[in-house]
């Protein structure tokens, strides 16, 4: 599902005027849901899935989802019952190149550990720290 961005000229200047990173990350709550679903990218999750998997109140997951469709960093998939079900939109650019961003900043952070302790191995704890409490053993 590859959908464009056709932004009207208030969202423009609103882009403009405050950044895209800014727009896009306007809260933690945003950076730890799209962490959660780049971790769990495979599947689609409730918003109450996804409020006790990243810790965040369902009240917050309920006020971030419709920024996060709106950038199409998420799709609404489908509906059981009367629970939406959202995903990461694996097919749109952005979201590749976001996943891409993170991972290299991840090894980048694993390379500057590695120079300070002499030790390229990495703890559990480490992988906690880089990666966010998302990733399932």
């Amino acid at each position: 599902m590859s959908l464009e961005i056709h932004p009207n000229n208030n969202e423009l200047n609103s882009i403009t005027e405050s950044g895209i990173l800014s727009s896009m990350f306007s809260s933690r709550a945003v950076a730890q849901i799209l962490e959660f679903l780049l971790d769990h990218k495979e599947f689609d999750y409730s918003p109450a899935e996804i409020a006790e998997k990243t810790g965040l109140s369902l009240r917050t997951v309920f006020r971030e989802i419709p920024n996060l469709e709106k950038s199409q960093l998420i799709y609404h998939r489908r509906k059981i019952g009367k629970t939406s079900m959202y995903r990461l939109n694996a097919d749109f650019q952005a979201t590749l190149l976001l996943e891409k961003f993170v991972l290299q900043l991840a090894q980048v952070m694993r390379g500057t550990r590695a120079e300070t302790t002499g030790d390229e191995s990495i703890t559990n704890d480490e992988k906690k720290e880089i990666t966010g409490p998302f990733t399932t053993s």
